[in-house]
């Protein structure tokens, strides 16, 4: 069997059956807008709403078609094609019938003009489908819009296949921004995992975990990023244009972000950046540890809502505009980022009357083997904050009194 994708114009297609079968090929050939007729003798009730005759196919039927789709499996449709045959040449497909096809139906991808064929050749139609399944994820629904403005741009003459080149690239490449959780790699979502399975190359800040940096395929392209107090490796426009760079050449990203990419890990700025360069992002949720300490941030007769915090702003600045929420009744404050900051708030706290005996937590490597849990108060997290090692939450409120019963 020799196969070769071609564009038919202008033809028309008879189709013998109304079972569920010939209902599949009708179906195909109506997504195509292929013109066809279909001849049977009888109809299932769902088959689709299109040139249907109610009876038996003749032979003269055949002769008015180049080609001819038999779905109804009867031998004595079989001797009429065959006798037909005989006569004169036209393409034939008998479904099921893999030695007596000129053709195959493939397993498509249709994005308006744009068409992608997998074949097997008549071997496995399944085996094509799911081929087709697992590519069609990768293949953007709209892209059909730049296939269009391209076809326009030929017409008028304006071609440039460089531009082409790299839009293309663009729309067919991805950018995940990947949570990669609290280090420990069963915190992973199934989905982050499949993501860095398949990616071309993939970006990581400075927390990610070992075990989970591990799980990253041979071969895929790793790139360190890590934004660390005291030793920025990387601007974060430095970042994005990385990344940017990586998708024009062809490539799939993946961002790993420690926690969550939107809790306070710049994923909304990458986001907004890439998808104004005209690059599909998709964001992938992940455990943070605001959430997921051993704590629970609302427990009734403890507390009835939290605030997650950082203390850290833009370029590094000290950010302590929170510090009256610890005033709150039945209110857990968890901070991000705080460790290095514990003196300024332990001060501007005491400067507000907040009370020296305020139960908080300071949790180190969540999740992860060497996790560390120091429960203390307000008064004393100057000093216990420097028996941990980062990356660390501080948690403040009544709920921490329920920690070394929960943990």
């Amino acid at each position: 069997m020799k196969t070769l994708p071609i564009t038919l114009n202008s033809i028309k297609v008879l189709l013998i059956g109304g079972g569920k079968v010939a209902k599949q090929k009708a179906e195909t050939l109506l997504k195509n807008s292929i013109d066809f007729q279909v001849i049977s003798q009888n109809y299932i009730l769902d088959f689709p709403n299109c040139e249907n005759i109610k009876r038996d196919v003749l032979p003269e039927d055949i002769q008015k078609y180049n080609i001819v789709i038999d779905a109804t499996g009867s031998d004595e449709v079989g001797k009429i094609l065959h006798s037909e045959k005989s006569k004169r040449y036209f393409l034939l497909n008998r479904v099921d019938k893999p030695e007596e096809c000129d053709f195959f139906f493939n397993s498509l991808i249709i994005r308006d003009d744009l068409k992608i064929s997998v074949s097997t050749s008549g071997k496995s139609p399944t085996m094509g489908q799911v081929i087709r399944n697992r590519i069609e994820k990768d293949i953007p629904k709209d892209i059909g819009k730049l296939l269009n403005r391209f076809g326009k741009d030929r017409i008028d003459g304006d071609i440039d296949i460089r531009n082409i080149e790299i839009e293309t690239k663009k729309a067919l490449k991805k950018v995940y921004l990947i949570g990669a959780g609290t280090g420990n790699p069963e915190l992973l979502t199934i989905k982050a995992y499949k993501i860095m399975q398949s990616v071309d190359t993939i970006f990581y800040d400075h927390l990610i975990s070992k075990e989970i940096l591990e799980l990253i395929p041979k071969g895929t392209k790793i790139v360190t990023v890590g934004k660390q107090k005291g030793s920025h490796s990387k601007k974060q426009s430095e970042i994005n244009d990385l990344m940017l760079e990586e998708v024009e050449n062809g490539k799939s990203v993946g961002r790993l972000k420690a926690g969550d990419p939107y809790i306070f890990g710049r994923g909304a700025e990458e986001f907004l950046y890439l998808i104004e360069k005209g690059v599909s992002v998709e964001v992938i949720a992940g455990v943070s540890s605001a959430i997921s300490n051993g704590l629970p941030p609302t427990v009734r007769g403890y507390s009835s809502s939290f605030t997650v915090v950082s203390a850290h702003l833009r370029g590094n600045s000290l950010n302590l505009d929170w510090i009256p929420l610890l005033k709150m009744e039945n209110h857990t404050v968890t901070v991000l980022m705080g460790i290095s900051r514990s003196k300024e708030i332990v001060e501007e706290a005491l400067k507000i009357g907040i009370s020296k005996e305020l139960p908080t937590l300071i949790v180190s490597n969540i999740s992860r083997d060497n996790e560390t849990r120091v429960v203390t108060t307000l008064e004393n997290l100057i000093l216990d904050s420097k028996k941990v090692k980062r990356p660390a939450i501080i948690i403040f409120g009544k709920v921490v009194k329920l920690d070394t019963k929960l943990n």
